[in-house]
């Protein structure tokens, strides 16, 4: 009886088990869809009680889809979620175009973002603006996505450009690109900005694009001026911790990197002997410092760019002595063109001792002369006696010379490095197209973050020589005011940028290979 009641149990288990596959599966990296919406696009004799319902291919992060949708023209929405189903209710008026547009800062469950801002354009009238602007916003001369982008139209706005609600709104895409449809004619002035606090307002410490110009809009297509990103004022750093690492050296912990030559630091009592940023974490810098008393409480009083940075706790000595041996982190470069110099990296502050006579010659690696120089607390310069030729390189000497402050050798016992040195042989020319007269700067980037720039000539032609192979960017400006630096405008008062044009897309050049025809609108 006992044996039956227990197989009876175990049966009952096993029909209560849930059969099927496990949960999870791969991650979600598939961004949302728009499968439907009403009413349809470009619609006519819309009824004016008629709610707006866009179907997304998923469950959407409804906060942020939300913020990322914007009408024209403005005016309040009630939102209504039933699924991935979204439902519109807005005022409309007699015989006017209304514009929605869902941004690319609509994002899914799991953070996925719309590719392209989708645009929804329909009529309560008999017929449609028919306005086009497109655009791209760039922000260190590469495309840049989810920026907000304004329009303001000029005949009919008595705001402040900047501070008040826009005609229109949309995103840039993936890929940078913006566009406004279903404009009504007039003159548009057009910007972007990057909203880091959300508060849906380009802040003078965010990063803003202003235009050239105002722009034309009738009935065909305008292809507004590409927006480049500039901060109008650099807010100052914030300033998470302060530590003691060791008795001569503290760490500052920032939110964001820092650019050390803005930096000022005084610790009250204490010696500041060098400031550099951490290898690959910019972000963290470390304060090499006369000795510490231990326990004793040091006040921290920094300055950026002028400014005072909030800290008021103090720092405590720290009595520990630094025994852990530097590394060799590696070159800042391992591509160089014939004149460069090496750079050589460490994870500390090094003594600057003279490393003359360095390099060995073996089987497999060169001794090469040259200049050793110690440009920052933890890298060391060596710059060759020669121009090197294009090829592969290996160097290897002792590393007993290299030693930190603490005179802790070297993790490793011998100092090797490899690179390559390539041909300055390729070449970019083309011309820029600009819409006034003006001395054109052209500059070429590398993936390297090498710069090849030059003035074109009259007609905007440009003939960049000498280039890596590598990827380049494109890009140029017209120097309106002729101090050889692009201008970003003001946004209070209100003043327009320089004209910027980019390269659509990137250049894949090899060596000897001269790429022609390479035009650039600049408006």
């Amino acid at each position: 009886m006992r044996t039956v009641l227990i197989s009876i149990l175990v049966a009952l288990l096993l029909g209560c088990a849930k059969v099927g596959p496990p949960t999870g599966g791969p991650v979600d990296k598939e961004p949302p869809r728009i499968l439907s919406h009403y009413p349809e696009s470009d619609a006519l004799e819309v009824a004016r009680n008629t709610k707006v319902e866009i179907v997304f291919s998923e469950p959407m992060n409804r906060e942020q889809t939300e913020a990322a949708l914007f009408s024209s023209p403005v005016g309040p929405l009630q939102l209504s979620w039933h699924g991935p189903r979204l439902r519109i209710a807005m005022p409309l008026a007699e015989e006017r175009t209304y514009v929605l547009t869902v941004g690319t800062g609509a994002r899914d469950l799991r953070g996925n973002a719309l590719t392209k801002s989708f645009t929804l354009a329909f009529a309560t009238g008999s017929q449609l603006d028919q306005g086009l602007v497109r655009g791209w916003v760039y922000q260190d001369h590469q495309p840049m996505a989810g920026a907000h982008v304004w329009a303001y139209d000029l005949g009919t706005f008595s705001g402040e450009v900047g501070l008040d609600e826009p005609s229109y709104q949309t995103q840039s895409g993936a890929d940078g690109g913006y566009e406004f449809v279903r404009l009504a004619p007039g003159h548009y002035r057009v910007l972007a900005f990057r909203d880091a606090n959300r508060n849906a307002l380009p802040d003078t410490d965010e990063w803003l694009a202003l235009p050239s110009s105002s722009v034309e809009v009738g009935e065909e297509e305008v292809m507004a001026g590409d927006l480049a990103l500039a901060r109008q004022q650099t807010p100052a750093p914030v300033l998470k911790r302060v530590q003691a690492i060791h008795a001569e050296r503290l760490m500052l912990l920032f939110a964001e990197a820092v650019d050390l030559q803005e930096l000022e630091l005084e610790v009250v009592g204490l010696t500041v002997e060098s400031l550099y940023a951490a290898p690959g974490a910019e972000e963290k810098i470390y304060v090499e410092t006369a000795a510490q008393e231990p326990d004793r409480r040091y006040a921290v009083q920094l300055a950026f760019a002028g400014a005072p940075v909030q800290w008021d706790a103090p720092v405590r000595g720290s009595a520990r002595s630094d025994r852990k041996p530097p590394s060799f982190v590696g070159l800042t470069r391992n591509r160089l063109a014939p004149s460069d110099a090496l750079d050589l990296l460490f994870s500390e502050a090094m003594q600057s001792v003279a490393l003359a006579g360095l390099w060995t010659a073996s089987d497999s690696t060169q001794a090469l002369a040259g200049d050793w120089l110690w440009p920052a607390p933890n890298r060391a310069r060596f710059e060759p006696a020669e121009p090197l030729a294009p090829g592969a390189y290996r160097l290897a000497g002792s590393a007993a010379q290299l030693v930190d402050r603490a005179d802790n050798s070297l993790a490793d016992s011998l100092l090797t490095l490899s690179f390559t040195v390539g041909a300055e042989t390729a070449a970019i020319r083309g011309q820029v197209q600009a819409g006034e007269e003006g001395r054109v700067r052209i500059a070429a980037i590398n993936e390297d973050g090498r710069t090849y720039a030059e003035w074109a000539d009259e007609e905007g032609r440009f003939d960049l020589n000498g280039l890596l192979a590598g990827t380049y960017s494109i890009w140029a400006f017209v120097d309106r005011d002729g101090d050889g630096e692009y201008s970003s405008g003001s946004l209070s008062p209100f003043r327009y940028s320089e004209p910027y044009g980019h390269y659509g897309e990137p250049i894949d050049l090899d060596a000897d290979q001269i790429v022609e025809e390479v035009d650039i609108p600049c408006r």
